[in-house]
């Protein structure tokens, strides 16, 4: 009798809970097992042109663990292990099994013997401490299936970078919140992030899932971006001036490859590289984009822009030649020299002889306003804004501030900043009959638009100047490839340290464009303090042009205009061409 009254109680009890406490029990269970879990969002891909992976994600896990949530687990079995009652066997075997489980995690986590518990110890009073981020989702899974309270894991996003250092500085990489920090990762954060997003499940005890119950909000995955490289001429150009650098012990290298229709950047290398997906090894001063980030003083590369210039206001004709005896010009108490005295040359062979003095009485010609606002008009002193973040302005200071030796100096590439972009995208207006199309690392989906800056006939008669250049005989003779013509500069300037100038400090450079006839390819290059001795841009430079310009070609089957056959039809019809 006293058996049934107790189970009659008992269904009385049961059917109360079932009929009035409902919702009541629901709510009291769903607080020990509902959880809302945010839902990462998959980071959108960075792609080539030819889309070709440069940036992708993958899935990972982040392992953590509530440390006072496990000391109060392991507490509570001390306890009842303590009152030495029916259960202190059961919760004596669940303290082993902890030890020993405690024992594999380390092992699973590459921890030395002990180090998890202590670094439990030391956050005794923490409710979330990561022990591993980035992790591969069956080392999770097998943390997991070791049952330690208060470890757990959340999925995440790995950042990978297919082809690493070669197109690094572009690129950037993100941060341990799969957020952008530096290149394409940053300034095209917002597109390629996405959106988080929110949903309830259930989870055991171990916080592992049980059941989806309802999405609350939707994850919104990111866009992939695509930009205007090409992955095969990024690479030639990284391989080329990494051998190079290397070579010659410089202080840095870049290299900028555009597309001279377009103004897209088939390629931008630089040196020192760095690799993305090895993180634990990053030094900033490594991943600054030196091509569009630093400016340095272009020097003999800026000629071809002061004879345009000149031409454009009309101060003297193509035919004009220039007296540069007795190879030096006295401006006041400054000098402007020449290696020896060329006499009278051409505007040709001012170019091909890179004289100073030549430049220097073309750039005096001038009046200071025009001068400025062609260079101005080119993008010099301001931002190319091609897609990349922290893009430098350059400099060109204001044309009422120019003295006689300013005047001068401008004209040979001194006085005047630029990053090597600005220089790449200003030797459009050679490839474009006067048109400049702006420099885009993002590839276009419209037709690009340029803007006139110089008269066709005036650009066309720089570009075959430039072309005395790429000749034997010349500065850029080693900047020849056999079955094209190309025009081209060489560059060669002494760096501005504590207010002089440091004949043993050099920036050497060499911009060009090919084919010369139809110019479909702009490679600029710059190298920064090669430790050789007689550094300069058509010695160390040139050769590097030749080799990465030529790659280039063939990788985009852009056929042949200077060959054999070619120029022997060429002298049969009297020379035209």
């Amino acid at each position: 009798m006293v058996l049934l009254a107790g189970m009659a109680v008992m269904l009385v009890r049961a059917g109360y809970l079932e009929i009035f406490q409902q919702t009541w029990l629901q709510a009291q269970a769903d607080k020990r097992q509902m959880r809302t879990m945010t839902v990462p969002p998959y980071r959108g891909q960075i792609i080539d042109r030819n889309n070709d992976a440069l940036a992708i994600s993958s899935p990972v896990e982040t392992i953590w663990t509530d440390p006072r949530k496990f000391w109060d687990v392991r507490n509570n079995l001390r306890k009842a292990i303590a009152e030495k009652d029916e259960d202190s066997a059961a919760a004596q075997d669940k303290l082993d099994d902890l030890d020993v489980n405690l024992q594999k995690a380390e092992a699973l986590l590459s921890m030395t013997s002990g180090e998890l518990t202590k670094l439990l110890t030391d956050n005794k009073t923490k409710r979330f401490v990561r022990l591993a981020v980035q992790a591969p989702p069956e080392l999770a899974q097998d943390i997991a299936d070791l049952n330690i309270p208060a470890i757990g894991s959340h999925s995440e996003y790995r950042r990978f970078y297919p082809m690493a250092e070669s197109v690094a500085h572009v690129v950037g990489f993100t941060n341990i919140d799969d957020s952008g920090v530096e290149g394409i990762e940053l300034s095209m954060n917002q597109e390629l992030a996405g959106k988080a997003g929110e949903k309830r499940v259930i989870q055991d005890g171990a916080a592992r899932l049980i059941e989806d119950v309802e999405q609350v909000e939707r994850m919104v995955p990111g866009q992939d971006v695509q930009l205007s490289i090409d992955r095969r001429i990024q690479y030639q150009a990284y391989k080329v001036l990494k051998e190079q650098v290397t070579q010659l012990s410089a202080k840095a290298g870049s290299v900028v490859v555009l597309d001279a229709r377009s103004g897209e950047v088939l390629a931008m290398a630089n040196m020192p590289g760095f690799n993305p997906n090895a993180r634990g090894s990053l030094k900033p001063e490594n991943y600054r984009n030196r091509a569009l980030m630093d400016a340095y003083e272009p020097g003999s590369t800026l000629k071809p822009l002061t004879l345009a210039a000149a031409l454009e206001a009309r101060v003297i004709g193509t035919e004009v030649s220039i007296d540069t005896n007795p190879g030096k010009l006295k401006l006041g108490k400054t000098t402007v020299t020449d290696p020896r005295n060329y006499g009278t040359l051409t505007l040709d062979m001012v170019l091909a002889k890179s004289s100073n003095v030549g430049a220097s009485k073309v750039a005096l010609l001038m009046d200071a306003k025009d001068h400025w606002m062609f260079l101005n008009r080119v993008g010099l002193g301001l931002r190319p804004d091609s897609g990349a973040p922290a893009e430098t302005n350059g400099s060109l200071s204001y044309y009422d501030k120019w003295g006689e030796v300013d005047r001068a100096s401008h004209g040979y590439g001194y006085g005047v900043s630029v990053s090597l972009l600005q220089l790449a995208q200003a030797y459009t207006i050679f490839a474009n009959e006067g048109v400049m199309y702006p420099a885009k690392l993002i590839r276009q989906t419209e037709e690009p638009v340029g803007q006139r800056i110089m008269k066709p006939e005036n650009a066309r008669a720089v570009l075959r100047m430039m072309t005395a250049v790429v000749k034997e005989g010349a500065t850029g003779r080693r900047a020849m490839i056999d079955g094209y013509t190309v025009a081209g500069k060489t560059g060669t300037a002494f760096k501005y340290i504590n207010k002089k100038y440091r004949k043993d400090r050099k920036v050497v450079s060499f911009i060009g464009l090919a084919p010369a006839s139809d110019p479909r390819l702009i490679v600029a290059i710059m190298m920064d303090e090669p430790r050789v001795e007689r550094a300069n841009g058509g010695r160390l430079v040139a050769p590097m042009f030749s080799k990465i310009m030529s790659s280039s070609l063939r990788v985009l089957d852009i056929p042949p205009d200077d060959l054999p056959k070619q120029r022997a039809s060429s002298k049969t019809n009297g020379g035209a061409s």
